[in-house]
């Protein structure tokens, strides 16, 4: 098993500007400024998660290999042993083969001629003079052949444990080798995780400090109650945008307002403010995942750049019911919800109906 080589990087840069005056189009620019930096911060969070994710794999993996080679070499060191102990069983009875071979000899080189004497005057007659040279012969030989066969044996257990020593040493070497690479990949994991902390912490600041904003913002901005026959489509009313000629925040062209955009926060409920039947639910071009809710007589109401829709055409709704969440989909500097009102295909004025 290979471990991967892998460059863990990941940038982080976070550079925050805050602009704070008044008027409307503060909202919208410092809130959406740092909400951008939080994706930003997020996007690269995830990237770390994704890259730690895969670097514990390979830690696994790593271990996993470690594991194998140790057992390999726990299988060598039994082989080993079991070698060690057969030599040693040979080598004692080459001892012994060699401790009675030496008694016979000490006794003839002792007895001398005397010894072949012996045999000679105490056979009975040639033939059985002979045959008991020839079976001292034998056994001579016989002795000789046992210990060349148990030194043999010897040679080769001998041969073998060295042969199991060097693949040991291989085996042990691969290991060290395997454990630096995995100590290596957790000294890789650590950093990872530094830089996952900074990056919560990162988030967390710029989430604190786009609460902190909004909170300006709204002591800053009037609240709207209206006396209208519609509810309010978001908790929040905090208007960022009127109905009527602007400046558009995108192309920077002075331009006719078709609503109004109410700030909120990402995920934020979107309520339909009466009931009615939607005839869309979809992606709407510059509003992004927008609603259009039919209330009859002639009047519809638009709810734009939702995060995510909750109805579907032809769906019937009621006043209050959820029908999307506030995001910044389309064309959109931040969060928020553009609400429009129309009667007879025309635009007008919202805060006439809230």
């Amino acid at each position: 098993m290979k471990f991967k080589k892998k460059a863990a990087a990941v940038a982080l840069s976070v550079c925050l500007v805050f602009t704070f005056s008044t008027g409307a189009v503060v909202y919208g620019t410092s809130i959406s400024e740092q909400q951008q930096e939080l994706e930003d911060v997020e996007s690269n969070r995830d990237k770390v998660e994704q890259e730690m994710n895969e670097l514990v794999d390979e830690i696994e993996d790593g271990q996993s290999e470690i594991d194998q080679i140790q057992n390999q070499i726990n299988q060598k060191i039994g082989e080993i042993n079991e070698a060690t102990a057969s030599i040693q069983k040979t080598e004692k009875e080459i001892a012994e083969s060699e401790t009675e071979l030496n008694k016979r000899l000490r006794v003839m080189y002792k007895n001398g001629s005397v010894g072949f004497l012996d045999v000679l005057f105490g056979s009975n007659s040639l033939s059985e003079f002979l045959s008991n040279v020839e079976m001292i012969q034998r056994i001579y030989e016989n002795d000789q052949d046992t210990i060349t066969t148990l030194q043999e044996q010897q040679a080769e257990l001998k041969q073998k444990r060295e042969s199991l020593k060097k693949e040991q040493e291989a085996l042990d070497a691969e290991k060290q080798e395997a454990q630096e690479k995995k100590d290596a990949l957790d000294v890789k994991k650590r950093n990872l995780q530094d830089k996952l902390d900074d990056l919560n912490a990162e988030a967390q600041r710029i989430g604190d400090l786009i609460k902190e904003l909004q909170a300006a913002n709204r002591n800053k901005q009037p609240e709207y109650t209206g006396s209208g026959q519609f509810m309010w489509p978001t908790d929040s009313r905090y208007i960022t945008s009127e109905f009527g000629g602007r400046i558009h925040p995108i192309t920077g062209i002075y331009t006719g307002h078709t609503g109004i955009d109410i700030g909120a926060s990402y995920g934020d409920p979107v309520y339909a403010a009466e009931s009615g039947t939607v005839i869309l639910a979809d992606w709407y071009g510059g509003y992004g995942y927008a609603v259009i809710i039919d209330h009859g007589s002639g009047i519809s109401t638009l709810y734009g750049h939702n995060s995510s829709l909750s109805v579907s055409a032809g769906q019937t709704v009621s006043r209050g019911q959820v029908i999307a969440n506030v995001g910044s989909t389309g064309w959109s500097t931040g969060p928020h919800c553009h609400f429009e009102v129309r009667v007879n295909g025309e635009y007008v004025n919202p805060m006439g109906y809230l």
